[in-house]
């Protein structure tokens, strides 16, 4: 089965901002306790997430009586902003800036005495914010075919019409053609939002391209359930679905081709567990030799043997940039080690971000956690007695390494006698992640081949290949964890991406990859390295085209992203023996 995923699906632009503020504001450690009220968005497992949090609903104005409050990104009146000031609370204001421009439109209307017109649903909060700023007077149309609410409509003074944010369209062009014939004054404002109209004229593009639309979000998204509709215009069955449990195996039957699109609400790990699902269910179909060797792969890269595969290749380069022969040993060093750090660490993490970035790793690695276990325990243990075969020194290093990676998420002694202390173990330092494992990359890549001979640390290639070693390993890291980025900040796991921020995470890696090829072209011209230099930038060239892809689709499947990034480090491996061997 082929599944098609639209380009805008996920998170739009206000429902991101929403969340972050609200995340942020936990860090900022506001007067307590923080609510919401009303729903933040219209999606039940974020609201779920936030509120394990910490971060309350409240439905009533009542219910407030200290602490913070959260305005939603529906936005609210301004009568019941008034309240919530006369109460003396801290208030966010998270109103979508596109909800706050229609609200502006019509305060400036309603200032000059035009009556307000908003087509959109009655009952949806937006609209109820909205009706607040008519104070001349207003009127909520759903559809043109409402022909008594139309004739209610004064012609004797000026008309401001404006749409509800995640409105349809065409239903807000009919109601405007009708406004047009009957009023003098007419003051339009096409107000639906841009990232809304790019998901209705996609679903509608997609809905004629496959058998089956699966839309995933919220049931009480009135964007969700817009999307159902539109592609049920199309003339093809639509599902509408809140979570992957709830995808019906034999409403499939016979399906080929799937496209998946998501309402604003949608968080991209849902819409990931939704296509993950969906894989599972064409895989399950018949069989073929390319569906079992696909998911040895998969399995392959889940259980970080292709990432194993990819610290060898790693530490060929190194090998070649400090003028010395690629030899078994260290790449087997490497490997080991590679594998059983990031295998244990993954087991233990089973119950943070993974269970929501990647739920497809999370199950495998419950079903199989005693075998990978014991894995990765091995592993450790025959990299640290080869690590001492190199040099004693060598083996000391790695040996550091271990206790320093196995203890990266245990919590520290003692620090539960400070409860107010947000740093309960090495992994809740700030952005520490990504640049931890670049430096175990590169130490056993680059620096254990070495430690036989001390003096042959300060040979200007060993400092060339950790630096390159440093950096791509780096770059393929942040780049990672910028597709984990709305699972990382809701369950709390510190990357570089919520430390900085996702724009200036990707300024970085651009910056990160121009210097690198850069540097190592500059060293190999220099003589500092060998002539392998130019070579190398053929890897750059790689991680821009990931880069690219990245950005075009948010989206990928993830296991086989995994494998294009760490295959690079196979190819610079490979490149590096060719050239030695030259």
């Amino acid at each position: 089965m082929k599944i098609r995923l639209a380009k805008t699906a996920g998170f739009c632009m206000g429902v991101r901002r929403a969340v972050d503020m609200v995340l942020d504001l936990q860090r900022a450690a506001p007067p307590l306790p923080i609510v919401t009220y009303g729903p933040l968005i219209h999606n039940p497992q974020t609201l779920n997430l936030l509120q394990s949090r910490g971060i309350q609903e409240v439905k009533s104005l009542d219910e407030i009586t200290g602490g913070t409050v959260v305005i939603r990104a529906h936005g609210i009146s301004p009568q019941e902003k008034q309240i919530l000031a006369s109460k003396g609370v801290g208030i966010i204001d998270a109103t979508c800036p596109r909800v706050a421009r229609v609200q502006a439109f019509i305060r400036k209307h309603a200032a000059r005495g035009h009556f307000c017109v908003i087509v959109g649903d009655e009952d949806h909060p937006e609209v109820r914010g909205l009706m607040g700023f008519a104070s001349a007077g207003g009127l909520v149309v759903p559809s043109a075919d409402c022909n008594g609410l139309i004739d209610s409509i004064p012609t004797d003074r000026g008309i401001c019409l404006v749409a509800q944010t995640t409105q349809e369209i065409e239903v807000f062009e009919s109601v405007g053609e009708l406004l047009r014939n009957r009023c003098s004054e007419l003051h339009e404002y096409n107000t639906i939002c841009d990232s809304t109209k790019r998901r209705q004229i996609e679903i509608s593009r997609l809905a004629r391209q496959v058998e089956m639309v699966v839309v995933v979000g919220g049931k009480g998204s009135g964007n969700t359930q817009r999307l159902v509709k539109v592609a049920q215009a199309q003339g093809v069955p639509a599902l509408h679905v809140e979570t992957d449990e709830e995808l019906p195996s034999d409403a499939l039957t016979g399906v080929r081709t799937v496209g998946v699109t998501a309402g604003a609400s949608t968080p991209n790990w849902q819409i990931r567990q939704v296509t993950d699902r969906l894989k599972e269910i064409g895989m399950s179909r018949g069989y073929s030799p390319w569906k079992r060797i696909r998911r040895y792969a998969d399995i392959f890269v889940m259980v970080y043997g292709w990432a194993a595969l990819a610290g060898g290749g790693l530490t060929a380069t190194a090998l070649v940039l400090e003028g010395r022969p690629v030899t078994w040993l260290p790449l087997v060093v490497t490997m080991l080690f590679v594998y059983s750090m990031h295998l244990l660490n993954r087991i233990q993490e089973r119950a943070g971000a993974v269970r929501f970035n990647t739920p497809e790793i999370a199950q495998f690695y419950i079903r199989h956690r005693k075998l990978l276990t014991f894995s990765g325990f091995c592993s450790s243990a025959a990299a640290l007695a080869l690590s001492f075969s190199m040099s004693i020194y060598a083996g000391c290093v790695l040996l550091g390494m271990l206790i320093a990676g196995s203890l990266y998420m245990v919590p520290i002694p003692g620090l539960n006698r400070f409860p107010r202390t947000k740093w309960r173990s090495l992994k809740d330092l700030p952005g520490s992640k990504t640049p931890l494992v670049a430096l175990g990359w590169a130490t056993a890549a680059s620096l254990l081949p070495v430690m036989g001979d001390i003096s042959d640390l300060w040979n200007p290639g060993v400092a060339i290949a950790f630096v390159f070693a440093a950096g791509t390993v780096f770059w393929r890291t942040a780049l990672s964890d910028l597709l984990d980025i709305q699972g990382d900040r809701i369950v709390g796991r510190e990357t570089i991406p919520i430390l900085i921020g996702v724009k200036n995470t990707r300024t970085l890696l651009l910056a990160l990859l121009v210097f690198l090829g850069l540097f190592v072209t500059c060293a190999s011209t220099l003589g500092w390295i060998p002539s392998i230099g130019p070579l190398l930038v053929i890897n750059t060239l790689v991680f821009g085209i990931a880069f690219l892809v990245y950005k075009r689709r948010h989206l990928v499947d993830r296991l086989a992203f995994e494998g294009i990034l760490d295959g690079n480090f196979l190819l610079s491996g490979l490149l590096s023996v060719l050239y030695s061997g030259s």
